[in-house]
């Protein structure tokens, strides 16, 4: 809140420190919680922000032959909480988006049929309904919608269909709607109504 003469005081208030770059995070159970992932880690950081950031590491390898817990083959470039706020999407940047179950590593979904890799930057964004999961792929500059129950890519918008002909650098979904915007290189940013 600004004080009576409008200025605006922000202060830090924590720092965590983790072991690589942080390529993604998000804010959990209503922001009590803020959630990392860095880069080379087989695990996410939950740091509860109301127990003096007190860390918890979760694997993202489900599960794994002994002796190869350390090891992950993909990085997490993105982050975003379901709108029930029980699970956690994560884009990586091989081709492959994972659903977690919020604070466990149990992998409800893994959708496929897209093309990301150390090069790119996925993005991702639910449905309003968490029905549906929203995300980039770098062969063609198109949105893909995954259905969670299935796996099943369900839609693909595209340059045919008035699509973005640049890659796509951020996708963001609206709390109260199926809207989704998108903004790519081809210096546009695009509104989409999905009918879901």
């Amino acid at each position: 809140q600004p004080d009576e003469e409008g200025n605006v005081t922000i202060e830090k208030v924590q720092s965590m420190h983790l072991p690589g770059a942080v390529e993604a995070m998000c804010f959990l159970d209503d922001g009590d919680t803020l959630c990392c992932y860095a880069r080379d880690t087989p695990y996410l950081s939950y740091f509860n922000l109301k127990d003096g950031a007190q860390q918890t590491k979760v694997t993202v390898n489900e599960s794994c032959v002994k002796g190869f817990e350390d090891h992950v083959s993909f990085a997490i470039m993105c982050l975003v909480p379901s709108p029930n706020g029980k699970y956690l999407a994560a884009a990586t940047d091989t081709s492959r988006n994972i659903i977690f179950e919020k604070g466990g590593s149990r992998q409800v979904r893994n959708l496929y049929g897209h093309k990301n890799d150390g090069f790119s930057q996925p993005k991702i964004a639910w449905s309003q309904s968490g029905q549906y999961l929203i995300g980039n792929t770098q062969d063609d500059c198109s949105i893909c919608v995954w259905d969670i129950a299935s796996g099943d890519i369900v839609k693909k918008l595209d340059d045919k269909v008035g699509g973005h002909t640049g890659q796509i650098r951020e996708i963001f979904s609206s709390s109260t709607s199926d809207t989704i915007a998108t903004a790519s290189f081809d210096k546009t940013a695009k509104i989409w109504l999905p009918k879901m």
